[in-house]
């Protein structure tokens, strides 16, 4: 990137991160977001200063994207009263959710309709791990995959078995049931003590303090240490293997008192004297360190078993057609590894879905398996028309057509719109392409009303085509036409470099499909 002037900002190296993370860990991703969707929930807590507070909805992202999406819409309806304040958007938006919930019968806000942007591969379709998008935020496979059910009205269950992936609900319950027994187990000290392949732990008599090793003297407070005494103070009585107490008439230094209990000249009952409880202490904690070693020995061994069960689970799973899909180098390599119900079921859901049933029908991205650039943007019914020769009879059936389609239009990008404005086709295919600010550095989404700028001005005869529009934030595009000594060059394959009043340039080009 440094030899080619690229601008990578932290927030898009960070993306970059994420995607390659969830795409290799998927299993886990699958695995944190089962726990998540249980810790669902609205909780509440003083914010700012008195009297105010704030509730934090804990929900899934579609979900949150809805909710903020329909706000929006419903702020943007309401009109602040003539002698009133003037509320900002997200005032709006507060008074708007309070009105909905609060007074469901006295509002007059009228029904939203929401658009969210779900962006998943061929491969993650049929099972695959590469990870989605939903308004341009990573969402985990599975969760792109129950979307897409869900909008076409398909059974998850049935979706789940069809496509061959191994994290449904059900294998998400059996997991964690699994590994709850397992930790169960490793704290009840269940396991059987199987060998342990490791370095093996010392026995006990090479561990200070084991049971019926002799240990060196311990210090105490206020005892003096054995060879520091004279013979007054060691002996069978008061030495390092006695039961009593040193004398402390004859130790003044020391802070031990006898016994009260004891009348004076009387020795202690045996097993009752200082040193006596400090070898049991020792002896105590030799036995707690020996469990110790085993409890961790167990661990250990649990620990093994549950990587390899994990590593069977894996290469089952690897040897599968959701699998082999999620191997191939491309689309055409996914479909061609996927089993015949994983292929019915990806056409089905574009059969469900192509006929208007959502907001929008999906579209189909062809990409360029290299670059990953956005070549045309399609839809299903697009790739019938140009997969067929156009006669009303003929479906390009093998054993009906043998029509040539070398005259067929093909697909290709949309061309220019006549005006300034662009065409629907045109301003969805920019925004896909463009998904982002392409100023250099920004990461902010491109609003879906306007900021398409025109790189040669209108004004001037710039076309409003792919080639001479770009997408920009609003910040970006205001500043593009008011900053002095700034440059923008747009290539046709939508490569964008800025040039600083300084010299210095930056080139970005449109994010891989």
């Amino acid at each position: 990137m440094a030899e080619r002037h690229r601008v990578t900002s932290p927030a898009q190296l960070g993306d970059k991160a994420r995607t390659l993370v969830a795409q290799r860990d998927a299993a886990a991703a699958a695995r944190r977001l089962t726990k998540a969707l249980k810790e669902r929930g609205i909780s509440i807590r003083p914010e700012r200063a008195d009297g105010m507070a704030a509730v934090t909805v804990v929900c899934t992202l579609p979900e949150a994207k809805a909710l903020h999406a329909a706000l929006v819409q419903c702020a943007d309806t309401i009109v602040d009263e003539p002698a009133g304040p003037v509320r900002t958007r997200g005032q709006k938006m507060v008074d708007a959710l309070l009105d909905l919930v609060l007074r469901p019968g006295e509002t007059e806000l009228p029904p939203v309709r929401v658009l969210l942007t779900i962006v998943a591969s061929v491969a993650t379709t049929l099972g695959g791990d590469a990870p989605g998008e939903v308004d341009g935020e990573l969402v985990p496979a599975e969760m792109a995959r129950q979307l897409a059910c869900a909008f076409a009205g398909f059974d998850s269950d049935a979706t789940a078995a069809a496509t061959g992936t191994p994290w449904q609900e059900a294998e998400q319950a059996e997991l964690a049931a699994w590994w709850d027994e397992l930790e169960r187990r490793v704290l009840a000290g269940e396991l059987p003590d199987e060998p342990d392949p490791g370095p093996e732990p010392q026995p006990d008599d090479a561990v200070p303090g084991a049971p019926g090793q002799e240990v060196d003297w311990l210090p105490e407070p206020g005892v003096p240490r054995p060879e520091d005494t004279d013979d007054t103070h060691t002996g069978a009585a008061g030495g390092p293997g006695g039961s009593s107490p040193p004398d402390t008439a004859q130790s003044p230094d020391t802070d031990v008192q006898p016994d009260p209990e004891l009348p004076p000249d009387t020795d202690p009952p045996p097993g009752s004297g200082w040193w006596a409880q400090a070898d049991r202490a020792v002896e105590d904690a030799g036995a707690a360190l020996h469990a110790a070693r085993m409890a961790l020995g167990h661990a250990s061994r649990s620990v093994r078993t549950a990587v390899k069960a994990d590593a069977a689970t894996e290469a089952v799973w690897a040897a599968s057609p959701a699998g082999q899909v999620n191997t191939a180098p491309d689309a055409l390599g996914a479909l061609a590894a996927a089993a015949d119900a994983q292929r019915e079921q990806l056409a089905d859901l574009l059969d469900r879905t192509a006929g208007g049933g959502l907001a929008d029908r999906p579209r189909i991205a062809l990409t360029d398996a290299v670059t990953g650039a956005l070549l045309p943007l399609t839809d299903l019914p697009g790739l019938r028309r140009a997969g067929t020769c156009g006669r009303p009879a003929c479906r390009r059936q093998p054993q009906t057509c043998g029509h040539d389609l070398t005259g067929r239009p093909g697909l290709a990008r949309p061309g220019p719109t006549d005006g300034y404005t662009p065409g629907a086709q045109l301003d969805r295919f920019l925004r896909a392409r463009d998904r982002r600010c392409r100023f250099p550095g920004c990461r902010r989404r491109v609003p879906q009303a306007g900021e398409l700028d025109h790189h040669r001005p209108y004004a001037d005869g710039g076309e409003t085509a792919a080639a001479n529009l770009a997408g920009y934030c609003t910040s970006d595009h205001r500043s593009k036409h008011q900053a002095p000594g700034w440059r923008h060059d747009l290539a046709p394959d939508g490569t964008l470099t800025v040039t600083t009043p300084t010299g210095l340039t930056a080139v970005t080009e449109p994010p891989p499909s």
